[in-house]
């Protein structure tokens, strides 16, 4: 499939643009990395956002550039591209939409994470965040859901049918993102409750393509992805 993709698609030499964070860029970063394509990781320091947003062509990250200097942008789009060329995203429709409703539902997860507690003081900020990702709370309902859903329609560990797709690689970096620490008053052992999830991200985080792009970042926050290997 990698060496297939090098050949036959526009990705080569293609340039991720985002964060240093496993936010809403890395599944791209991974799922080309997963592929064996070759591409520049260009990650923006927060600093220099302001005078690069005006640029982008929605007032967001990721940015994806192709060698022909072609620019997409939005996260899933440019995820589901990728997925694309590289044999990542189903070609059966079925298979497809599976994925999208887990990328959508990362989204929610993502979402709803960032509004509890908006506006509180910090100590009733954590105390919202938790109990909101603790059982009973909003968020965690829909980690069971996920968890429900890997059971229904993955296998061997990955998230939708038995090979990796996009949304294992979307669910490794929005999990890691959930219990890094970049969220006030979410407990790192946040996804201890979900076998299933868990079984998922020690799958993604043992890829050798994967293993080398998360050993090669020195943000803490990529603890927890490499943390994953050993669940």
């Amino acid at each position: 499939m990698a060496e297939e993709a090098k050949a036959s698609t526009p990705l080569e030499n293609c340039k991720v643009t985002y964060f240093d964070l496993p936010g809403r860029g890395e599944p791209i970063r991974l799922a080309l990395s997963a592929a064996k394509i070759t591409f520049t990781d260009e990650r923006i320091a927060f600093k220099d956002w302001p005078a690069l947003k005006p640029s982008t062509p929605w007032g967001s990250l990721p940015v994806l550039t192709l060698a022909d200097g072609t620019v997409v942008a939005q996260g899933r789009a440019c995820l589901r591209l990728v997925g694309k060329y590289t044999g990542l995203y189903p070609a059966d429709p079925l298979l497809a939409v599976r994925v999208d409703e887990l990328l959508d539902v990362l989204e929610d997860i993502g979402s709803k994470t960032n509004a509890t507690g908006r506006g509180l003081e910090q100590a009733e900020k954590d105390a919202k965040r938790l109990e909101a990702v603790s059982k009973g709370g909003n968020v965690y309902a829909l980690l069971e859901k996920v968890d429900a859903f890997f059971g229904t329609h993955g296998a061997n560990g990955f998230a939708v049918g038995s090979a990796l797709t996009v949304a294992d690689l979307a669910v490794y970096a929005a999990t890691g993102m959930l219990s890094c620490g970049f969220y006030d008053g979410v407990p790192k052992e946040v996804l201890t409750p979900f076998a299933n999830v868990q079984a998922n991200r020690k799958t993604v985080a043992n890829l050798p393509e994967i293993v080398a792009l998360i050993d090669a970042q020195t943000n803490p926050v990529y603890g927890v992805l490499k943390e994953a290997r050993a669940l």
